[in-house]
Protein backbone atom coordinates (compact mmCIF):
# COMPACT_ATOMS: atom_id res chain seq x y z
CA UNK A 1 0.00 0.00 0.00
CA UNK A 2 2.75 2.47 0.99
CA UNK A 3 4.37 1.70 -2.53
CA UNK A 4 1.33 2.14 -4.14
CA UNK A 5 0.72 6.01 -2.73
CA UNK A 6 4.05 6.93 -3.02
CA UNK A 7 3.56 5.47 -6.96
CA UNK A 8 0.79 8.76 -7.08
CA UNK A 9 2.97 11.22 -5.39
CA UNK A 10 3.40 13.39 -8.57
CA UNK A 11 1.26 11.39 -10.42
CA UNK A 12 -0.51 12.96 -13.76
CA UNK A 13 -1.75 11.28 -16.54
CA UNK A 14 0.99 10.55 -19.62
CA UNK A 15 0.62 13.11 -22.03
CA UNK A 16 1.61 12.68 -25.65
CA UNK A 17 5.23 14.30 -25.62
CA UNK A 18 8.78 13.72 -26.54
CA UNK A 19 9.95 10.48 -26.95
CA UNK A 20 12.52 10.47 -24.34
CA UNK A 21 10.91 9.19 -21.11
CA UNK A 22 8.88 7.52 -23.15
CA UNK A 23 11.83 5.13 -23.96
CA UNK A 24 14.20 5.80 -21.43
CA UNK A 25 14.12 7.13 -17.53
CA UNK A 26 15.99 10.48 -17.61
CA UNK A 27 20.03 9.44 -18.49
CA UNK A 28 21.48 12.33 -16.29
CA UNK A 29 19.93 11.82 -13.41
CA UNK A 30 21.18 10.43 -10.39
CA UNK A 31 18.59 7.78 -10.05
CA UNK A 32 17.88 6.72 -13.30
CA UNK A 33 19.64 3.53 -13.44
CA UNK A 34 16.86 2.37 -10.26
CA UNK A 35 13.67 3.92 -11.94
CA UNK A 36 11.07 1.45 -13.70
CA UNK A 37 8.52 2.43 -16.26
CA UNK A 38 5.18 1.54 -14.43
CA UNK A 39 3.64 0.87 -18.11
CA UNK A 40 4.93 0.76 -21.82
CA UNK A 41 5.48 4.20 -23.56
CA UNK A 42 4.25 5.79 -20.33
CA UNK A 43 6.68 9.27 -19.27
CA UNK A 44 5.84 7.52 -15.67
CA UNK A 45 8.93 5.83 -13.89
CA UNK A 46 9.34 5.00 -10.04
CA UNK A 47 11.53 3.30 -7.73
CA UNK A 48 11.18 2.71 -3.86
CA UNK A 49 13.48 1.34 -1.44
CA UNK A 50 12.60 -2.05 -0.20
CA UNK A 51 10.72 -2.13 2.29
CA UNK A 52 9.83 1.59 2.28
CA UNK A 53 8.96 3.82 5.39
CA UNK A 54 8.54 7.48 5.40
CA UNK A 55 6.97 7.49 8.61
CA UNK A 56 10.05 8.32 11.56
CA UNK A 57 10.97 12.05 9.21
CA UNK A 58 9.78 15.16 10.69
CA UNK A 59 12.05 17.09 9.63
CA UNK A 60 12.33 18.49 5.75
CA UNK A 61 15.06 19.69 3.13
CA UNK A 62 14.72 20.91 0.05
CA UNK A 63 16.89 20.93 -2.08
CA UNK A 64 16.94 24.06 -4.45
CA UNK A 65 14.85 22.85 -7.66
CA UNK A 66 17.55 21.36 -10.28
CA UNK A 67 17.15 22.23 -13.97
CA UNK A 68 18.15 19.59 -16.20
CA UNK A 69 20.41 19.97 -18.27
CA UNK A 70 21.18 15.85 -19.69
CA UNK A 71 21.11 15.09 -23.43
CA UNK A 72 17.14 14.25 -23.28
CA UNK A 73 15.91 17.26 -21.65
CA UNK A 74 12.75 18.37 -23.09
CA UNK A 75 13.23 22.89 -23.13
CA UNK A 76 12.36 23.11 -26.59
CA UNK A 77 10.27 26.56 -26.12
CA UNK A 78 11.70 27.35 -23.44
CA UNK A 79 14.53 29.68 -22.67
CA UNK A 80 17.05 29.78 -20.09
CA UNK A 81 16.10 32.43 -17.68
CA UNK A 82 12.76 30.95 -17.74
CA UNK A 83 13.40 27.55 -16.84
CA UNK A 84 15.37 28.99 -13.57
CA UNK A 85 12.43 31.15 -12.87
CA UNK A 86 10.49 27.79 -13.10
CA UNK A 87 12.38 25.95 -10.58
CA UNK A 88 12.56 28.93 -8.10
CA UNK A 89 8.81 28.54 -8.48
CA UNK A 90 8.98 24.60 -7.21
CA UNK A 91 11.41 25.10 -4.73
CA UNK A 92 9.03 28.27 -2.95
CA UNK A 93 6.15 26.08 -3.40
CA UNK A 94 7.69 23.32 -1.44
CA UNK A 95 8.97 25.36 1.15
CA UNK A 96 5.97 27.40 2.11
CA UNK A 97 3.61 24.27 1.74
CA UNK A 98 5.86 21.63 3.80
CA UNK A 99 6.51 24.14 6.41
CA UNK A 100 2.70 23.75 7.36
CA UNK A 101 3.32 20.13 8.60
CA UNK A 102 6.78 19.99 9.04
CA UNK A 103 9.90 21.64 10.00
CA UNK A 104 11.43 22.71 7.38
CA UNK A 105 15.65 22.44 7.72
CA UNK A 106 18.06 24.19 5.41
CA UNK A 107 21.19 22.00 6.41
CA UNK A 108 21.24 18.76 8.95
CA UNK A 109 21.96 15.23 9.35
CA UNK A 110 19.29 13.76 11.64
CA UNK A 111 18.09 10.52 11.22
CA UNK A 112 14.43 12.25 11.23
CA UNK A 113 15.36 14.40 8.38
CA UNK A 114 14.57 14.01 4.55
CA UNK A 115 16.09 15.30 2.00
CA UNK A 116 13.64 16.28 -0.86
CA UNK A 117 15.00 17.17 -3.98
CA UNK A 118 12.88 18.17 -7.21
CA UNK A 119 14.76 18.41 -11.23
CA UNK A 120 12.68 20.01 -14.00
CA UNK A 121 12.88 17.82 -16.91
CA UNK A 122 11.60 19.86 -19.40
CA UNK A 123 8.49 22.37 -19.66
CA UNK A 124 6.06 22.72 -22.75
CA UNK A 125 4.31 26.17 -23.24
CA UNK A 126 0.79 27.37 -22.85
CA UNK A 127 -0.79 28.66 -25.80
CA UNK A 128 -1.33 32.48 -24.32
CA UNK A 129 -5.00 33.58 -25.10
CA UNK A 130 -6.28 30.48 -27.11
CA UNK A 131 -5.63 27.97 -24.05
CA UNK A 132 -8.50 30.52 -21.82
CA UNK A 133 -10.63 30.65 -25.14
CA UNK A 134 -11.24 26.93 -24.90
CA UNK A 135 -12.64 27.08 -21.29
CA UNK A 136 -15.16 30.07 -21.86
CA UNK A 137 -17.16 28.88 -24.48
CA UNK A 138 -19.74 26.31 -23.77
CA UNK A 139 -18.23 23.94 -26.16
CA UNK A 140 -14.71 24.39 -24.98
CA UNK A 141 -15.83 24.49 -21.22
CA UNK A 142 -17.98 21.12 -21.61
CA UNK A 143 -15.19 19.63 -23.24
CA UNK A 144 -12.36 20.44 -20.89
CA UNK A 145 -14.80 19.45 -17.77
CA UNK A 146 -14.98 16.04 -19.31
CA UNK A 147 -10.85 16.19 -19.09
CA UNK A 148 -10.88 16.92 -16.18
CA UNK A 149 -13.38 14.25 -14.70
CA UNK A 150 -10.91 12.31 -16.76
CA UNK A 151 -7.97 13.76 -15.35
CA UNK A 152 -6.80 14.72 -18.77
CA UNK A 153 -4.86 17.96 -19.17
CA UNK A 154 -6.43 21.33 -20.61
CA UNK A 155 -6.41 21.96 -24.18
CA UNK A 156 -3.61 24.59 -25.11
CA UNK A 157 -2.24 24.68 -21.98
CA UNK A 158 1.57 23.84 -20.93
CA UNK A 159 3.31 21.36 -18.61
CA UNK A 160 6.29 19.92 -16.69
CA UNK A 161 8.27 16.87 -16.46
CA UNK A 162 9.42 16.25 -13.15
CA UNK A 163 11.56 14.12 -11.21
CA UNK A 164 11.33 13.80 -7.15
CA UNK A 165 14.14 12.26 -5.46
CA UNK A 166 13.90 11.60 -1.49
CA UNK A 167 17.20 10.54 0.16
CA UNK A 168 17.48 9.59 4.26
CA UNK A 169 19.58 13.02 5.73
CA UNK A 170 21.67 11.28 7.43
CA UNK A 171 22.82 8.33 4.98
CA UNK A 172 22.07 9.54 2.05
CA UNK A 173 20.52 6.79 0.78
CA UNK A 174 17.45 6.52 -1.77
CA UNK A 175 14.59 6.13 -0.49
CA UNK A 176 12.09 7.33 -2.88
CA UNK A 177 12.16 8.12 -6.95
CA UNK A 178 10.00 9.41 -9.29
CA UNK A 179 9.59 10.88 -12.80
CA UNK A 180 6.33 12.28 -14.27
CA UNK A 181 4.99 14.82 -16.28
CA UNK A 182 2.14 17.04 -14.34
CA UNK A 183 -0.38 20.21 -15.90
CA UNK A 184 -2.91 22.10 -14.29
CA UNK A 185 -6.43 20.39 -13.71
CA UNK A 186 -8.47 21.34 -17.40
CA UNK A 187 -10.91 23.63 -15.34
CA UNK A 188 -8.21 25.88 -13.98
CA UNK A 189 -8.68 29.22 -16.03
CA UNK A 190 -6.13 30.89 -14.22
CA UNK A 191 -3.48 28.92 -14.73
CA UNK A 192 -4.41 29.41 -19.01
CA UNK A 193 -3.36 33.28 -18.61
CA UNK A 194 0.16 32.70 -19.66
CA UNK A 195 3.08 29.82 -18.48
CA UNK A 196 4.18 31.51 -15.75
CA UNK A 197 0.49 31.10 -14.32
CA UNK A 198 0.44 27.46 -15.53
CA UNK A 199 3.74 26.54 -13.33
CA UNK A 200 2.57 28.68 -10.57
CA UNK A 201 -0.51 25.70 -10.66
CA UNK A 202 1.54 23.01 -11.36
CA UNK A 203 4.04 23.49 -8.56
CA UNK A 204 1.60 24.64 -6.01
CA UNK A 205 -0.43 21.20 -7.00
CA UNK A 206 2.74 19.69 -6.72
CA UNK A 207 3.88 20.94 -3.08
CA UNK A 208 0.40 19.93 -1.86
CA UNK A 209 0.13 16.32 -2.99
CA UNK A 210 3.84 15.83 -1.28
CA UNK A 211 2.96 17.13 1.44
CA UNK A 212 -0.24 15.11 1.84
CA UNK A 213 1.52 12.06 1.28
CA UNK A 214 4.66 12.60 3.72
CA UNK A 215 1.45 13.52 6.25
CA UNK A 216 -0.54 10.09 5.57
CA UNK A 217 2.52 7.96 5.98
CA UNK A 218 3.42 10.15 9.11
CA UNK A 219 0.41 8.91 10.67
CA UNK A 220 1.14 5.07 9.51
Amino acid sequence: MMRFSLTLLILAVPMAALAQTKDHAPTALPSSSRLRQDSPRSESWTYAKPGLKLGSYRKMMIAPTIVYSGPDAQFDDVDRADRQKYARMVTDALRSELAKSFTVVDSGAGADTLRIRVTLLGADTTKKGIATATRVTPMGLASNAVRSIAGKEGRFTGSLLLALELHDGRSNVLQFAAVRRRSPDALDIPATLSTTETVKAIAQSLAKDIRERLVAAAGN
